[in-house]
């Protein structure tokens, strides 16, 4: 232990001014994230429920294969705790890890977010209500992942198909012809309140009035603009992987403590072992309940760091 007396601080005059430089750089970075999360903007109860994201640092091939990202610390998922409870959902019929469970990663450069995720899933199906016409089913009850973000930090709430800014993503798993869907809403005055109905008839509400839902793939456009966007899925033995690789337009790719701020950020997973209907369970990282679709308060925080700067700052799993 030092002390400011003898020949101990003689020692601390000694060291290498490079090295009190790295140092001091190390302790005003690691001061710089934790006022960060302190002063989150988002609204989530849930203290897991921020991740620091590093720079990338090597290349990465969006290809499905996550050994790319063995050198991540990611967020696993795989307790009750996560479990999104509405719209007839909740933990009871989960069996456990294998049964369904998940872990993500992210990372980041001056260009693009990256996500890998690993969902453990013991019956994964192809989509079916991607595919059907009309809003009585579609991407939400298939197998698959959803990411939102919040790109520019605001907590908007009530947005649109076509906000380039503020995103609930389905990615939804197939072997062959895997699906991307960006938004379900639209704003339509006098539109009465959409009600989700429950089982036993019972009603809670889907959205906000004076909106309506509507399917909007962009399986195609995901490639452009304002994506720029890349993603592949990959089955696993004992599930399945999901890679993306987009743009957040809006948002500042720098470190929080470089003249970057916290971004938005959340992952469901969505596990139907019918293979049709609606969905047996959805693992949710932050937003469990309420309507964490329409507004991104709900959504946990992203925080973006470089790790070159001589920060040592890892992610927590859950446990």
């Amino acid at each position: 232990m030092l002390s400011l007396m003898g020949d101990e601080i003689v020692a601390v005059r000694e060291l290498p001014v490079r090295k009190v430089r790295r140092y001091a750089t190390a302790a005003f970075v690691l001061l710089a994230l934790m006022t960060a999360t302190k002063c989150s903007f988002a609204s989530s109860p849930y203290s897991w429920a921020t991740y620091y994201a590093p720079r990338r640092t090597a290349t990465i091939t969006i290809d499905g294969d996550l050994s790319e990202w063995d050198s991540v610390k990611g967020f696993t998922m795989d307790q009750e705790k996560f479990f999104f409870v509405g719209q007839g959902m909740s933990s009871k019929k989960w069996t456990g890890p294998k049964d369904l469970s998940a872990t993500f990663k992210v990372v980041w450069d001056d260009q693009y977010i990256y996500v890998a995720v690993h969902v453990v899933d013991d019956k994964v199906n192809e989509p079916f209500g991607s595919l059907v016409s009309g809003m009585d089913t579609g991407s939400w009850d298939d197998d698959g992942v959803e990411l939102m973000f919040d790109n520019d930090g605001s907590n908007m709430a009530r947005y649109y198909i076509g906000d380039p800014l503020h995103h609930e993503f389905h990615f939804v798993y197939s072997a062959t012809h895997p699906l991307v869907f960006d938004n379900f809403w639209k704003y339509q005055a006098g539109a009465p309140q959409p009600m989700f109905t429950l089982p036993d008839g019972k009603k809670e509400p889907l959205a906000y009035p004076d909106e309506v839902m509507a399917k909007n793939e962009i399986t195609q456009s995901f490639a452009g603009p304002p994506y720029y966007g890349k993603f592949a899925f990959k089955r696993t033995p004992d599930g399945y992987n999901l890679e993306v690789r987009m743009a957040l337009p809006g948002a500042q790719m720098k470190p929080i403590y470089d003249g970057g701020h916290a971004i938005g950020f959340d992952v469901a997973i969505n596990d139907n072992d019918e293979g049709k209907g609606p969905l047996k369970q959805q693992l949710h990282w932050s937003g469990m309940n309420d309507l964490y679709w329409r507004d991104c308060k709900f959504f946990g925080t992203l925080i973006l760091y470089d790790s070159v700067s001589g920060a040592s700052t890892t992610s927590s799993t859950a446990k």
